[in-house]
């Protein structure tokens, strides 16, 4: 992000961090890249927990980024894309980036396209 131009970038551990504050901080900024795994076909239970105070206290005009992480059927992206869809005026920055377990050398290009969709948005 910072190599794409991002003047800013923090980034946040959902389930080692408190989630007023992170909450606090999704609404202090105009962009959000949210990256979660893949669980039980589902997302990851902070991410999902973080998703939704998001839709309680009102979270709108704001543009987010989605990368998923999962080994064999990646569903976080199209979870948090549905919670993301019942806020106001929340537009998703593309591409959507999966990641199949690990990152390797041939997710580079993706990423790097994230990155400067991010910083252009």
């Amino acid at each position: 992000m910072e190599e794409a131009g991002a003047p800013k970038v923090e980034v946040v551990d959902l389930s080692r961090t408190d989630f007023a504050e992170n909450v606090e901080d999704a609404f202090r900024h105009s962009k959000l890249v949210l990256a979660a795994a893949s669980y039980d076909g589902g997302l990851f239970t902070p991410m999902h927990e973080f998703l939704h105070r998001l839709q309680i206290k009102g979270y709108s005009h704001r543009k987010v980024a989605l990368l998923e992480n999962g080994s064999w059927a990646p569903s976080a992206a199209r979870v948090m894309s549905g919670m993301i869809a019942e806020m106001k005026d929340v537009e998703l920055i593309e591409p959507v980036v999966t990641i199949r377990s690990r990152m390797k050398e041939s997710d580079l290009p993706a990423l790097k396209a994230l990155a400067e969709a991010i910083v252009k948005a």
